[in-house]
């Protein structure tokens, strides 16, 4: 009897493909220093002051098959130069910020490959804050890392991943003596309020000894009406044990309101607070001494207001107006470390405006 023939296999359907996206510029303005370039070393982005700039031009493409996905993000502009603590315009260039593939079975998520930091309360893209520009504290953190992620959500009200990335943050390079570990947990008891608890360990390694890094933090945010509130809460501690102990730590808040005056129009107003009482942390600049001239190991202190004002002409296209006012203290006085320009002396504080507009697609 002849032999049917074998049924072909099933062809699977192929992945569903979608592309979005965002697009922002910027101008910025040095109140207290007029003639320079630069919005100072406490803005991590949109540094550059009289000129057009642009922040951010970003693509993401996701593809969707079944409980699998495969994730790519680039990014050019400003905010592409993801392994600089401050990117000048000219290191523009095209980063992949995101690079991963998912696997989704019901209640659980995994993630491989290179994602955003799940520190901090603010992200890298402008659109996904409340203020154009970011916190002191957003300077002190990773922006992304390359490993694994486990996200356990039994409920809509809690969740939880745990991760396991390379070593060195911004980074692709890991080493013989451990990985960075991370926790993160979610709880969202209902529409008005959500939680999040954050933690990373890191140990690294120098010619001269190993240490480890610290950082927990928590955020809340609540949203009754018009209001909207939050709150990120951060503690840092890098441990040395070499022939001198040294245990450097930082602590810093910030708190964010906004109001929504009417559909089309939002305040929002940051007021944020760093000790770093080691000054280990250059929360307004870099090195050891720092490049503004304060040496380490002396208590600093950081405070930092922001108001912006936002217009949405469009669900996809907003503008913003900023303006911050930076003060800064030394072992208890003023410190007098933001430039005024025509060879005055230095001030303890440092205005500067923003104005902006994004467009996400």
């Amino acid at each position: 009897a002849a032999t049917p023939a074998a049924t072909a296999a099933a062809t699977p359907a192929a992945p569903t493909v979608t592309v979005d996206g965002m697009v922002d510029g910027y101008y910025g303005y040095n109140f207290t220093d007029p003639s320079s370039f630069s919005m100072g070393n406490q803005y991590f982005y949109n540094n550059v002051a009289n000129s057009f700039t642009l922040g951010l031009a970003e693509a993401k493409l996701t593809a969707t098959q079944g409980q699998a996905s495969g994730h790519l993000v680039l990014a050019y502009g400003q905010e592409s130069s993801l392994g600089l603590v401050v990117p000048a315009v000219t290191n523009q260039g095209i980063d992949v910020l995101q690079a991963y593939v998912s696997y989704n079975p019901g209640q659980w998520t995994i993630n491989a490959g290179r994602f955003v930091t799940w520190m901090g309360y603010e992200v890298i893209e402008s659109t996904g804050n409340w203020n154009y520009s970011h916190s002191l504290l957003f300077s002190v953190l990773p922006l992304w890392h390359t490993g694994v992620s486990v996200n356990y959500a039994p409920t809509t009200v809690f969740n939880a991943t745990i991760y396991d990335t390379d070593t060195t943050w911004n980074s692709e390079t890991s080493s013989a003596w451990g990985k960075t570990l991370g926790l993160e947990v979610g709880i969202t008891p209902n529409s008005m309020w959500a939680i999040t608890l954050n933690g990373i360990l890191t140990p690294t390694y120098t010619s001269a000894y190993d240490s480890t890094n610290l950082v927990v933090e928590g955020n809340v945010v609540y949203k009754p009406s018009a209001w909207n509130f939050a709150l990120d809460v951060q503690y840092g501690t890098t441990s040395v044990p070499s022939s001198s102990p040294y245990t450097p730590s930082y602590f810093g808040v910030a708190l964010y309101g906004k109001y929504q005056i009417q559909s089309d129009w939002d305040a929002v107003l940051r007021l944020e607070y760093v000790s770093d009482p080691d000054n280990s942390f250059a929360f307004y600049g870099s090195g050891t001494p720092l490049s503004n001239g304060l040496a380490a190991g002396k208590a600093f202190t950081g405070d930092e207001g922001t108001l912006t004002i936002e217009h949405d002409f469009t669900t996809n296209l907003i503008a913003r107006v900023e303006g911050r006012l930076d003060m800064a203290s030394y072992n208890g006085s003023a410190a007098d470390i933001f430039p005024t320009g025509s060879g005055s002396a230095p001030s303890s504080s440092d205005f500067t405006g923003t104005a902006s507009m994004a467009f996400t697609f």
